[in-house]
């Protein structure tokens, strides 16, 4: 069965590398998640090459792209020639599939064209601002309709009434799952670090207070926070007023 080929989605840097990685099953394609909820296999990225790599024996480069919002790289394997006339400095328009490998995302490019109309930039610009905006209304609308009910058919029939693509609605709960996913991850790290700096400030009575928030450099709240869990989970107490102790 013939594959069909992948929308290239015009994107920032930003939204792909704070976006989850996925990797398909079977033979779904691999795709990044982003914050807003797009779904990205191939992206279309413009931007500025800051570094550009090529081996001696030329079966492998890379270049370092920034587009004011992050950096990414876009490697090559082989077909070399594909940015052999491109320059350090140049500005390119990028199409490529996303990749990830030993924990860095990547791009794989099919198509690396120099941008020499300034103006190509600006038209960009606007294009990526007006989709941001845009997704940003659906994914208020889909929050709000999950809001109504859990059933995620009974979402998709509410928002396919709005007019809003189903498979859009299923993307932007899988990035709302995302982001909880890593509020919590963020925040059992936040704890195991607090856990570790009472420990290490405990001289035998305790760990005093203002030392723990100076030592975990955070916010006080967040921090004041953790320690809150702690204390009511039974996993610290206070051998006195202003000292956390761990059992």
């Amino acid at each position: 069965m013939e594959r069909k080929r992948l929308t290239a989605i015009k994107t920032e840097i930003k939204p792909i590398v704070e976006g989850k990685y996925v990797r398909g099953e079977g033979f779904e394609s691999n795709y990044v998640i982003t914050p807003l909820g797009l779904r990205i296999s191939r992206a279309r990225i413009l931007a500025t090459v800051m570094t550009k790599f090529v081996n001696e024996d030329k079966t492998y480069g890379f270049l370092v792209l920034d587009d004011g919002t992050e950096t990414i790289r876009a490697k090559v394997f082989k077909n070399i020639k594909l940015i052999d006339s491109i320059k350090e400095g140049d500005l390119v328009d990028v199409i490529g599939k996303l990749r990830e490998y030993d924990g860095e995302l990547y791009i794989m490019p099919e198509v690396v064209k120099k941008i020499e109309n300034p103006n190509f930039l600006i038209l960009r610009k606007a294009e990526l601002l007006e989709q941001k905006e845009e997704l940003k209304k659906i994914r208020e609308k889909v929050l709000g309709f999950k809001k109504q009910t859990s059933d995620l058919e009974e979402i998709k029939k509410l928002a396919q009434a709005e007019g809003i693509n189903p498979e859009l609605v299923e993307a932007i709960l899988e990035s709302e799952e995302s982001e909880i996913e890593k509020e919590e991850i963020d925040k059992k790290s936040i704890k195991e670090m607090v856990l570790e700096i009472i420990e290490k400030l405990d001289d035998g009575t305790g760990a005093e207070y203002g030392a723990i928030i100076s030592e975990a450099n955070l916010d006080e709240a967040e921090v004041e926070e953790v320690i809150n869990e702690l204390l009511t989970e039974g996993t610290c107490y206070e051998p006195r007023p202003g000292r956390i102790k761990r059992l």
